[in-house]
């Protein structure tokens, strides 16, 4: 039987006990060992990195992040471009040094793990790190290592000086060392969104899939191989296809703070295409995937289930930060009647596929509109993978969910505004804030604020978070905040967040609502507009009340309300006078103020 060694080859990337290759050091030997190539992600931090080596003032490069996010890969690829060898270290090989000296004369280092060198060691190496990244010494390090070792490792030697200083690079995502010596490069603040068309192309347009010519299953029209199926679902690259989806919901996640490293990307990408679900196996092998073709079993290989890892167990996925993330979207678990009512009674306006549709849940239909208490639950497990089958091939864009929202696939999961959030992200930047969005966002946050289901949305009333004053029932207000060519005290205004960047370096970061007072920009206040909190306030702009996640969002928004709140005091105290207090009432659905008039000392009721 014909046998595609690629298919083995990504296997051990996936989810499984033995997946060596998802980690860099055993990618150069698997290669050669199978005699595929192994996948190449083109980062564009690589070409940045081997530009500042190669200059005439090279400095030192810190790569951090969490595991998996490409810092020895990152480094690996460097270095060969820098000294024109194939394969620059072995796994054993803790520090690499550039056999020539760089174009500026200095000695390059790459550390490939600092957290793997035994404490002797790093106390022989730390005085050799220090002297570079103070300008001390003429030598260059490139060192991967992770955010909390990275701190502890000077914390460790007494060098709060240098500890400090990366700590606070770290939370303000800076790059640059301020004394001008060292790039600290956190690759977890990036979403990988833009790396997902780089791995699905490197997994299910590898040039070993040409191993698979000669294979009987390749000409098999009626039965197909189940591989090859998953595969060209994958290389579809439109609005309504799972890639699409796919990278919307990374975007999503990583907004959201559960950022998903290139390491979890490929293990996901893998299970899409190798995931089987036949009890007592987990990827798909050559010989594994004629079998299900032979049975008609596809419902066992069905890549928009394998996506959110069903062919695993419920330990097994808990081992794997991928498919945790895209569990709390709920796909398939969130319905509405326009998508259950076309899949039950059948709807040919719906996208169908010919191996993971009818083809696999019409008999099961059938019987359970027959014997519905006998069937039902085949049926439910059914239909859960049906919705995740439509979330994927939906283009929430188009002129059919335009004319009715409710087809929206976004519908099928918890975040019924996704399509919102992706379209303000990308009018962010991009061509502009969507005002429908905007004027949605305002009317949440005023309701949430207030307490009163207004229907203003021109700008912002913030008000005294509840709570803080006497009589907290009463929403008083603290200031206005308009578009900032009103003018006016204060200022709002949507914007991307500070170093957030277009393109492949966008750090993953949510946009945000940003409030400055008198102008002073250095005191600017901003809420984090996470896709939790936007869906919460879209629901709200709806008239919902959203209470499974209502508490969280509420204690953002009243820290928001807080730290306003004290922007606008200091700033009167600045002129000496204090504002009088305003109440805010409603007036046929309409926000207004009116004046609380404040009793003289000495004044009677």
């Amino acid at each position: 039987m014909t046998s595609n060694p690629l298919v083995d080859f990504l296997a051990s990337y996936g989810p499984q006990a033995s997946s060596n290759n998802l980690y860099d050091e055993f990618v150069v030997e698997a290669a050669k060992r199978t005699g595929c190539a192994a996948l190449e992600i083109d980062q564009p931090l690589t070409a940045e990195l081997i530009g500042l080596l190669q200059s005439a003032t090279p400095k030192c490069v810190i790569l951090t992040g969490t595991a998996g996010d490409g810092k020895t890969y990152t480094a690996r690829k460097v270095a060969e471009a820098l000294s024109g060898e194939a394969r620059v270290w072995s796994n054993t090989q803790k520090i690499y040094t550039l056999p020539n000296p760089l174009p500026s004369g200095r000695s390059a280092l790459f550390i490939k793990d600092l957290s793997e060198i035994n404490e002797a060691e790093k106390n022989r190496i730390f005085p050799d790190i220090m002297a570079a990244l103070t300008g001390e010494t003429t030598n260059v390090f490139v060192i991967c290592v992770n955010d909390g070792h990275l701190l502890k490792f000077f914390r460790d030697r007494g060098e709060a000086e240098l500890h400090d200083r990366f700590a606070e690079m770290l939370r303000s995502d800076a790059r640059e060392d301020p004394n001008g010596h060292f790039l600290l490069v956190n690759m977890s603040r990036q979403s990988h969104r833009h790396l997902v068309d780089q791995i699905v192309d490197g997994v299910a347009d590898h040039d070993g899939w040409a191993g698979c010519e000669g294979c009987p299953a390749l000409a098999d029209k009626e039965n197909p191989c189940p591989i090859r199926c998953n595969r060209d679902i994958l290389l579809r690259n439109d609005p309504a296809s799972m890639r699409a989806r796919l990278k919307d919901m990374i975007r999503m996640a990583a907004a959201d703070g559960r950022h998903l490293s290139i390491r979890q990307l490929i293990l996901l990408t893998v299970n899409i295409l190798l995931g089987d679900a036949r009890a007592g196996s987990t990827l798909l092998t050559c010989q594994k995937a004629k079998r299900r073709a032979r049975e008609n079993d596809y419902g066992s290989t069905n890549p928009f289930a394998n996506a959110f890892g069903v062919n695993l167990t419920e330990r097994e996925r808990r081992q794997y930060g991928a498919f945790t993330v895209l569990s709390e979207y709920q796909v398939g678990f969130e319905t509405n009647n326009v998508f259950d009512h076309g899949l039950l009674w059948g709807d040919n306006s719906l996208p169908d596929c010919p191996w993971y549709g009818e083809r696999i849940f019409a008999s099961i239909r059938d019987m359970y509109r027959g014997d519905p208490s006998r069937h039902s639950a085949d049926f439910q497990r059914a239909i859960v993978d049906q919705r995740r089958r439509l979330f994927f091939s939906l283009d929430p864009q188009s002129t059919e969910v335009r004319t009715n929202p409710q087809r929206s696939p976004w519908n099928l999961s918890v975040f019924k505004h996704g399509a919102d959030y992706v379209a303000m992200v990308d009018g962010l930047l991009g061509s502009g804030m969507p005002q429908q969005v905007a004027r949605q966002l305002l009317r949440g946050l005023n309701r949430m604020m207030t307490g009163e289901m207004t229907i203003t949305d021109d700008r912002l009333w913030i008000t005294a978070p509840s709570g803080v004053y006497l009589g907290s029932e009463i929403p008083l207000l603290v200031q206005h905040a308009g578009h900032p060519r009103t003018g006016g005290i204060s200022t709002m205004s949507f914007l991307v967040s500070g170093n957030h960047r277009v393109g492949p370096s966008d750090n993953g970061r949510p946009p945000v609502i940003r409030v400055v007072t008198r102008g002073r920009e250095d005191r600017a206040v901003d809420l984090a507009l996470r896709p939790t909190l936007v869906e919460c306030l879209l629901r709200i702009a709806d008239g919902a009340l959203p209470a499974s996640f209502s508490s969280e969002c509420q204690r953002e928004v009243e820290r928001f309300q807080l730290q306003v709140a004290t922007e606008v005091r200091q700033a009167f105290e600045l002129d000496g006078a204090a504002p009088m207090p305003k109440e805010v009432r409603m007036l046929d659905g309409n926000l207004q103020e009116h004046a609380i008039a404040i009793m003289a000392e000495g004044d009677a009721w």
